[in-house]
């Protein structure tokens, strides 16, 4: 199993390197996921700021797959997966996300925590 998650955390990074709009190195991806769903951002670090960007349809259901892919005793509820001088770094939280804290929340402490107080940006809506 270690091997097909490795091919698929490498496909992930193929599919954000396909965002050419901005590097890739700074990739800040963050994920969480259950049957059926995942809330996924993806970040780009521009120094001054994070530039949130839209996660196409193409990496959702990889993400998707990816999940429901691995064995069931064995399924993330979290990953957080960044590219950095050309590699990628995955770290996966395991246990059952806590229904009374947002994701929202959970993603602004993890922000905070990699990234300090940058402000988050993000495009207009369409």
């Amino acid at each position: 199993m270690a091997n097909e998650s490795g091919a698929w955390l490498n496909e992930i990074g193929n599919i954000l390197a396909r965002d050419t709009d901005y590097p890739l190195d700074g990739t800040f991806l963050y994920v969480e996921a259950d049957w059926g769903w995942a809330d996924i951002s993806i970040f780009k670090d521009l120094g001054a700021n994070l530039l949130w960007r839209d996660p196409t349809s193409e990496l959702i259901d990889a993400l998707l797959e990816f999940w429901e892919a691995e064995a069931s005793d064995k399924r993330w509820s979290s990953m957080q997966y960044r590219i950095e001088g050309g590699k990628f770094t995955a770290t996966f939280t395991y246990d059952p996300l806590d229904p009374d804290v947002s994701t929202i929340d959970r993603r602004g402490v993890i922000l905070r925590e990699r990234y300090g107080n940058k402000q988050v940006v993000y495009p207009p809506l369409k």
